[in-house]
């Protein structure tokens, strides 16, 4: 009896002495307090169907963070979508969107497990492409995140991949991409009519083989950002754009819609520049707009653009940077300042780079043929030539011409060529309402019979028939 009371005693002792060391245990409380995370992102791979049961299934991941100070911690954790969250989290045994004050003793670690599940009263098709939240972690009020996402609907998914002669051609399941998409040299990407290409924040296609976008006017190609909520239908810079890299040759973009991003088309420099070598990219009959910078833009790049349109540019619906050789009939590029504070003109040829005291430091061979073409805008000149840098005359090599255009400009533009007609100040070109993205010529329009008939164009965006007189700009007034 007494030794079976010595051990009970010592048992005793013993755990009051654990308590007693919890009870004091110290907490680090200093504002600088950082956990060590090990990942930054937590991906489901996760496409919910119409299959989901009544009892929706989860996904759980883990996440472990680590406490690397020699002093205890206490953390909070929080979705940041709380309970309206399709996420829960799960630290230390304490369930809920948001879990407060776990310890974390010194240089020790904890799992955060995270589930992903949705409302059995929730249809596939009322969740977004991808599904996202943040989880937060506060200690001390150091505030560190972590990404979560999942894939939403039923779509076809690409997460930072690389395509080698693929071809795109569903038109019932969307075309999602998360990161970039890229196609490395001397591969192509092929995307047929019909298709629907999203892409998230930040997201681009970048292409170094060859893209070949087959659109028709029917059913034209659409590249857009992942928010399919209303409010975010015409909303700029929500993805990035296509860009079209400097080993790249012959892309060809036909019946695209390309919106809501940050640069619609932009083509580096390219490699072995000359007058002579193919083009980076032909886009015929394509619409861009709502660009947070670019519409079209190239540096010392051949580009060929014939009947399309590039509007609502935050900064320039055309800008053909350092040089470049730039063929560019029947379009129109139109910025009016709806959702932008706008100061440079939205057509821009600069072939000079400048120091920061103005002067020449470099000039780029340029070449260039504007024909055709409509240019307006809510600014007083909406079209220049090296000028917007402060030279009073641009240096250009080869052969250079700006003809027959619809320019809205606050002085006589007839640099090296001829016919084209100025729109002044207080005036537009006369479109029926840009605003509302109808392009169409009004009948009284400036830009009616002014152009210059030019071989293989005789259609125009809409593919209407072109008349022996010719508007300016992409789409031909028809009473």
């Amino acid at each position: 009896m007494k030794f079976k009371l010595a051990i009970v005693l010592t048992v005793v002792t013993f755990t009051l002495i654990l308590s007693s060391c919890n009870d004091d245990q110290v907490f680090y409380t200093g504002s600088d307090a950082s956990l060590t995370l090990r990942s930054d992102t937590i991906f489901f791979d996760t496409v919910f169907t119409s299959n989901i049961p009544r009892i929706p299934l989860s996904v759980n991941k883990q996440l472990v963070v680590v406490n690397p100070l020699k002093e205890a911690v206490k953390t909070d954790f929080m979705l940041y979508g709380g309970s309206e969250s399709v996420f829960r989290i799960n630290v230390d045994g304490e369930v809920g969107p948001s879990v407060s004050d776990i310890e974390i003793g010194p240089g020790d670690s904890i799992f955060v497990f995270v589930e992903l599940s949705v409302d059995e009263n929730d249809a596939p098709q009322s969740l977004p492409l991808i599904v996202r939240d943040s989880l937060s972690i506060s200690t001390n009020g150091n505030q560190q995140q972590v990404q979560l996402m999942a894939w939403g609907q039923d779509a076809e998914y690409f997460f930072r991949d690389t395509l080698c002669d693929v071809t795109f051609s569903d038109k019932q399941k969307p075309y999602v991409v998360y990161g970039y998409l890229y196609v490395p040299e001397n591969c192509k990407l092929t995307i047929e009519e019909g298709v629907k290409m999203h892409f998230a924040p930040r997201s681009w296609l970048y292409v170094e083989g060859t893209l070949e976008i087959r659109g028709t006017k029917d059913e034209p190609v659409e590249f857009q950002g992942d928010r399919l909520q209303p409010d975010f239908e015409e909303v700029a810079g929500q993805w990035g754009g296509i860009w079209i890299d400097k080993l790249s040759r012959g892309s060809t973009i036909k019946h695209a819609i390309i919106k809501n991003g940050t640069v619609g088309i932009y083509c580096d420099s390219t490699t072995g520049f000359s007058y002579n070598m193919p083009p980076a990219v032909v886009v015929d009959n394509t619409l861009v707009r709502n660009m947070s910078f670019d519409g079209l833009s190239g540096k010392s790049a051949r580009i060929i653009a014939r009947n399309s349109i590039f509007t609502n540019c935050g900064r320039y619906s055309f800008l053909g940077l350092f040089g470049g050789v730039y063929d560019l009939k029947h379009c129109t590029f139109a910025t009016y300042g709806y959702d932008f504070a706008r100061r440079d003109p939205t057509f821009v040829v600069n072939n000079v780079r400048l120091n920061d005291f103005n002067q020449i430091v470099q000039v780029y061979p340029t070449q260039y043929d504007v024909a055709n073409c409509l240019i307006d805008g809510s600014l007083e000149s909406e079209a220049a030539f090296a000028t917007f840098t402060g030279i009073d005359e641009p240096l250009l090599f080869g052969d250079t011409s700006f003809h027959h255009n619809l320019v809205k400009h606050d002085r006589k533009l007839d640099y090296k060529g001829m016919g084209n007609v100025i729109v002044p100040m207080g005036e537009d070109a006369g479109l029926v309402n840009p605003q509302g993205r109808e392009y169409r010529l009004l009948p009284s329009s400036k830009a009616r019979d002014i152009g210059d008939p030019i071989p293989g164009i005789s259609l125009d965006y809409l593919e209407a028939t072109r008349d022996a007189k010719p508007d300016a700009g992409a789409i031909e007034f028809v009473p």
